[in-house]
């Protein structure tokens, strides 16, 4: 099998591009895994003869590996850091007022499924707590699968609502209120 000019050119220059790379990315190593995406890229690649200068393409592509990598790792760290400060605020907020604040929060749904009609409460139980299908569900309580959907479905709508006016009542923290729906 014929090589591709393009991969010719690759081995040709391999030294020099590796050199560009690391100046690049700042790492050799990571030039060097660079440089062999490069490579595979270069291996399915169709034969380009009419390219004139065939290291000044070879060097763009390797550009734009480069900079598609350091793009990728730049919203890499931008999604690691704000996953990183909102679970350590999380761990940081369990004071006890928060604390009291979630067992509230937990007693206030639990009077709103309470006061959901029996079969919903039921669907509910058997998806959230034991893990069952719609399907699973449907041949249990023996109803439709779209009567379990219409069930769950009217359950979470319920809890959404209640969640909304539970956060809406919720005391500032500034302000020191208190009080809440019952």
């Amino acid at each position: 099998m014929q090589e591709s000019t393009l991969l010719q050119a690759y081995r040709e220059h391999e030294w020099e591009l590796q050199r560009f790379l690391a100046r690049r990315l700042g790492s050799v190593h990571l030039a060097s895994d660079i440089a062999h995406d490069l490579y595979l890229k270069l291996l399915g690649a169709t034969d380009h003869s009419d390219i004139r200068d065939r290291k000044a393409y070879l060097f763009g592509m390797a550009a734009n590996l480069a900079t598609d990598h350091l793009r990728v790792e730049g919203r890499r760290g931008v999604i690691l850091a704000e996953a990183g400060t909102s679970v350590w605020r999380q761990s940081d907020e369990l004071t006890p007022e928060r604390h009291a604040l979630a067992r509230a929060e937990l007693r206030y749904f639990e009077n709103v499924i309470a006061g959901l009609p029996e079969r919903c409460r039921q669907v509910f139980h058997l998806n959230r707590y034991e893990d069952k299908t719609q399907g699973e569900i449907a041949v249990i309580l023996g109803v439709g699968a779209t009567t379990v959907y219409k069930d769950l479905k009217l359950v979470m709508d319920t809890l959404l609502r209640a969640r909304r006016r539970f956060r809406a009542t919720e005391p500032d923290a500034d302000s020191g209120g208190e009080g809440h729906e019952k």
